[in-house]
C-alpha cells in the first residue's frame, strides 16, 4: 500500500480503506475529463511507485476552526471532522482523501476543489469552493496546474478547453 496510514482506529481505518477504494474505482472510470498526468500522478501514489505518503490522524486539532485535512510534502494529516458524517450518512472521507492527494500530485487549489466537486456530488461529501478558497482562486489568477476557471460563469475547464465542472452561485 502507498499509503502508511498511522494513529486511526479500527474504525477509521475502515473507512480510509474504503475510500481509497473509491477513488481507484472513479480513477479506472473517470468521472470528468481528467489530463493524463493527473491520472499518471494518482495511479502512481495509489500504486506505491512514488515515495511513500503519510497518512496521520490529526485528532480534534483543537478548535472549530480545524480545516478537514491538510496535507505538505508527502504527509497527509486528517482530523477527526473529516470523519464527520455528511447529509447521506457516509463520512466525508473520500473527497477529502481526494482532494489532498491531488495536493501531492502537486495540484493548486483550484484543481483540488475541482476535481473533488467533479468527482464527488454534496450528499458523497464534496463540498463547493468556501469564500476563502475564492479569495485563494482570485490570487493565483484563477488558475490551476491542470485546470482554469472562468470566474463569471463559474465554469473549470482543463487545458484543453473540456468541462470539468461548474462550481454553484457563491452564496
Amino acid at each position: 500500500m502507498a499509503l502508511r496510514v498511522q494513529g486511526f482506529t479500527s474504525v477509521q481505518r475502515r473507512t480510509l480503506g474504503r475510500s481509497r477504494a473509491i477513488i481507484e474505482r472513479r480513477l479506472a472510470h473517470l468521472p470528468c475529463p481528467v489530463p493524463r498526468d493527473l491520472c499518471e500522478e494518482l495511479q502512481a501514489i495509489l500504486a506505491a511507485k512514488r515515495p511513500l505518503v503519510d497518512l496521520a490522524y490529526g485528532g480534534d486539532g483543537g478548535g472549530r476552526r480545524t480545516p478537514y485535512a491538510r496535507s505538505a510534502g508527502y504527509r497527509i494529516l486528517l482530523y477527526e471532522r473529516a470523519f464527520g458524517f455528511a447529509a447521506g450518512g457516509e463520512t466525508r472521507v473520500a473527497p477529502i482523501l481526494l482532494h489532498e492527494l491531488i495536493h501531492i500530485a502537486r495540484g493548486w487549489e483550484l484543481d483540488a476543489e475541482a476535481f473533488e466537486n467533479a468527482w464527488f456530488t454534496p450528499k458523497e461529501g464534496a463540498r463547493p469552493p468556501s469564500e476563502e478558497d475564492w479569495a485563494i482562486f482570485k490570487a493565483q489568477e484563477y488558475r490551476g496546474w491542470w485546470v482554469r476557471l472562468h470566474p463569471r460563469t463559474r465554469r473549470v475547464t482543463d487545458y484543453a478547453d473540456r468541462l470539468v465542472v461548474t462550481f454553484p452561485l457563491r452564496l
